[in-house]
């Protein structure tokens, strides 16, 4: 009878921490929801900001778990063989689940079930993300449940999360936990854990998550578009709707092209997951230091012990090296670019302005490094 007692008391006292901690639940957050979302959009976490109030499964969830995770590039689509008899090897999810289940971020269940139809529950988001932060079974005593809630919460992982622990889990409600975990410390580290996972995103003063970086990895080009070629062609979303931004400043389908006209080309950048296009004329590209221009090819120099792969070339009178073997190819005796032809190109300005000339002229004044270069053939 005491015994029963006991566990009775130990039962209540442990719902009672529950709720006392869920009512904490909405502590204010610097970062809008809107962003929250944005984030985890940008990093692959989640594939569109739609449907925010639908109920998660726990297939959708496991591809979330482990976008997240150190493994996030690492999925193998042909590795899908999988140990659920209710996980169907050709979906979508079967690695996901394989490797979400393998590394301990989610539990399958007894009989071989992974549930994957099933909603995914607060319950299964504590032992994901604290999982992902490096916690073990045996970093809890007592109930693993209340256990890995008490700490979540602790953490602060519950903030923007209204639900109870055997809740199901929307859209909305994954997008917080993860977001919260993403800026949460390792285990035993100073490092937010999205700064770790991710190379490009960092945490402002506020403690929030920074994801312009992640933009920046998403961004597919550099590409040229010339007067007369159709825009709308060349971009693998609808143009129409897309948000356009020339040297950074906001612009309609109908300015740029009227910029096109006027400078005779343009060299753009574009993200498909944002549905961007990043618009550059002659001056400042994606940072302060990288430049578009266009000018005539006036020398190529080779280095004194190799006359086949090119190291420098003069433009307009001006000094500049070569980067990557694609553009040192591309001004070689077998590439495209020749001494007399016109070429827009980028190029990062030189931090010195000086440079050691290794085919033999002494040391010379440099513009900067070239990392792309096309020929100019404007089209009327």
């Amino acid at each position: 009878m005491i015994k029963r007692m006991k566990k009775t008391i130990s039962l209540f006292m442990t719902i009672c921490i529950l709720v006392a901690m869920h009512s904490n639940s909405f502590a204010a957050t610097t970062a809008g929801q809107e962003m929250r979302t944005q984030v985890l959009y940008l990093a692959d976490i989640i594939t569109n900001d739609n449907f925010m109030n639908d109920f998660v499964t726990r297939a959708e969830f496991a591809r979330m778990i482990v976008k997240a995770s150190k493994y996030k590039d690492s999925v193998s689509y042909s590795d899908s063989i999988t140990a659920f008899s209710d996980v169907d090897s050709n979906s979508e999810y079967a690695s996901y689940i394989k490797l979400a289940t393998k590394e301990g971020y989610m539990s399958s269940y007894l009989g071989g079930l992974f549930k994957p139809n099933e909603f995914v529950t607060y319950k299964d988001l504590t032992r994901s993300c604290l999982a992902l932060l490096g916690y073990e079974n045996s970093d809890f005593t007592g109930s693993q449940i209340a256990g890995r809630y008490e700490l979540f919460c602790s953490l602060k992982m519950n903030d923007n999360i209204d639900k109870n622990i055997n809740d199901f889990l929307t859209k909305k409600d994954c997008v917080n936990g993860i977001y919260n975990m993403l800026k949460t410390k390792v285990k035993g580290s100073s490092s937010a854990y999205g700064t770790t996972v991710f190379k490009d995103m960092s945490v402002n003063s506020d403690g929030d998550l920074n994801a312009t970086g992640l933009t920046k990895t998403k961004l597919e080009g550099p590409f040229i578009l010339k007067r007369g070629e159709a825009f709308n062609l060349a971009i693998p979303f609808d143009i129409v709707t897309a948000n356009i931004f020339i040297n950074g400043v906001s612009q309609t389908l109908e300015q740029t092209m009227r910029e096109l006209n006027n400078m005779g080309y343009l060299v753009y950048y574009y993200n498909k997951t944002t549905k961007t296009i990043y618009v550059y004329k002659e001056g400042t590209t994606l940072e302060s230091s990288t430049m578009v221009k266009k000018g005539y090819v006036n020398h190529i120099y080779y280095s004194a012990s190799d006359t086949i792969t090119p190291t420098r070339v003069q433009i307009d009178l001006a000094y500049y090296t070569l980067s990557g073997s694609d553009v040192k190819f591309a001004f070689s005796y077998a590439g495209t670019i020749h001494v007399g032809d016109q070429i827009i190109f980028i190029y990062t300005k030189s931090s010195t302005g000086s440079d050691e000339d290794d085919s033999g002229d002494g040391e010379v004044v440099t513009e900067g490094t070239i990392t792309n270069a096309y020929i100019y053939n404007l089209n009327y």
